[in-house]
């Protein structure tokens, strides 16, 4: 399921529940999605890698300062997916 998190200068960011890879390990897939004519720019991405798993539309700069701003807020990403989320998505 998809929860909201926040909206900053037109780009969504939301996030899934907690998953588990096959070794175990916890993680959470984030998505930044801004609306753009024609559709939308968006990054895909995990905590607590930050690794980018898809993205498309923003610059190199733009990813940076996402995944900038996912490290930063990473602490409370994860405590609300441990509450199950906000659940708005």
């Amino acid at each position: 399921m998809k929860n909201f998190y926040t909206e900053i200068d037109g780009i969504t960011m939301t996030f899934n529940d907690i998953g588990k890879t096959e070794d175990g390990m916890e993680y959470i897939r984030i998505y930044f999605e801004k609306p753009v004519e024609g559709g939308f720019h968006f990054l895909e991405s995990t905590l607590p890698s930050l690794n980018i798993v898809e993205a498309e539309g923003f610059s190199e700069q733009e990813q940076k300062s996402l995944l900038d701003y996912a490290s930063r807020n990473a602490f409370i990403i994860w405590e609300l997916a441990r509450e199950g989320g906000m659940g708005v998505a």
